[in-house]
């Protein structure tokens, strides 16, 4: 083998690499972020909100009425 066969890939390449990737989206991207920085403890305080979030566009429909009666 050459001496060229052994050297590591330049940093240009790797980010050249990364910009051709396929793009992820918003909630795969975060999931990866809390994956890679160890904050699952944020999942049920995400989920809490998601669901608050829910029941505020929900509170502006005609199902209204309904989600009144639950609390």
């Amino acid at each position: 083998m050459s001496q060229n066969d052994k050297q590591a890939p330049a940093p240009e390449n790797d980010f050249l690499n990364a910009a051709k990737e396929e793009e992820r989206g918003l909630i795969a991207e975060f999931v990866a972020f809390m994956a890679e920085n160890k904050v699952w403890w944020l999942t049920p305080i995400l989920i809490v909100f998601a669901l608050f979030g829910v029941l505020l566009v929900l509170g502006a429909t005609g199902i209204a009425p309904f989600i009144y009666t639950l609390m």
